[in-house]
């Protein structure tokens, strides 16, 4: 699937994989018919040349960055002309190309507003807004939306483990988990119910358990639970699913039946709340990267 970012009035795909911009359809813009045609000459020109290689001296890992000399000596005759099949080949990372569905030239986003200064002014100022915009929404309004979200997730936990003399509901059903920490049984017993509960919402949401992930992924101290890895529209989704889950408790719904019914609602609840294509788009990168 490949997520876009509207620049103007013009659609322009990213690769969920690599997040980089597809150049072909920024070219579009200005050159529906031939959008290659823009891409080569913006290529061969000493000052892009100058800035690949300035890029990738940056932003390299390696400790020998690509040398793009041949190219910039060759940059102005009249028959030089740089593919970028060649750039890769030469050891560029900033850029590549892709056949397919999606296909076309995909480059890194300081590429592409490199591109977009070439192409046009015009198109450069609007270039700079949408990722303006992507750059708030990723690293700005996203980050404090997790941030509550989070909170909100926590704060909701404890409404679902609340003790049942302070409910005026009959006692919920046996617990249904081997999960127990050391101390008298009346702790064991609140722990067993405490973490069937938690684990409904973990297994309806990530179809693990607990247990299940520590063993599997061994999550650092610093972020120990699936949660800690969520996105905020994911932490959302817990939110409400705490809140049916506790309604399902007091309508004295077992365990199965609970788990069952939040399985269910959970693709509909995050679809809910994961309404922009930028948030479609963070999502995938997210599970992508952490796995599950």
């Amino acid at each position: 699937m490949a997520s876009s970012l509207t620049i103007g009035e013009k659609k322009v795909g990213i690769d969920d994989k690599s997040g980089f911009v597809c150049l072909t359809d920024m070219a579009r813009s200005q050159d529906a018919d031939q959008p290659s045609r823009l891409i080569e000459r913006w290529m061969r020109t000493s000052s892009s040349i100058q800035f690949f290689q300035a890029w990738e001296i940056r932003n390299c890992a390696d400790s020998k960055p690509p040398d793009f000399g041949g190219f910039k000596a060759r940059a102005g005759e009249n028959t030089f002309s740089l593919s970028v099949q060649e750039l890769v080949d030469a050891g560029a990372t900033g850029i590549y190309a892709k056949r397919g569905r999606y296909g076309g030239t995909f480059a890194h986003i300081d590429w592409s507003i490199h591109f977009a200064n070439w192409m046009s002014p015009e198109f450069y100022v609007l270039t700079i807004e949408a990722f303006r915009k992507w750059n708030d929404l990723v690293a700005g309004r996203e980050h404090l939306q997790l941030r509550f979200a989070r909170e909100l997730a926590a704060k909701n936990y404890s409404m679902i483990t609340q003790a049942n003399s302070e409910r005026a509901i009959p006692s919920p059903p046996a617990a249904m988990t081997r999960n127990t920490i050391k101390g008298d049984r009346r702790t064991m017993i609140d722990r067993h119910l405490s973490q069937v509960q938690a684990d409904i919402i973990n297994l309806a949401m990530w179809k693990m358990t607990a247990e299940e992930f520590r063993i599997k992924f061994d999550p650092p101290a610093d972020r120990p639970t699936m949660r800690d890895h969520a996105t905020a529209q994911e932490l959302e989704t817990v939110a409400a699913l705490q809140i049916m889950l506790r309604q399902l408790q007091e309508q004295q719904y077992s365990n199965s039946e609970m788990l069952d019914y939040l399985t269910i609602k959970a693709p509909e609840v995050l679809a809910h709340y994961c309404k922009t294509e930028e948030q479609q788009y963070i999502l995938e990168r997210t599970r992508q990267k952490r796995g599950w």
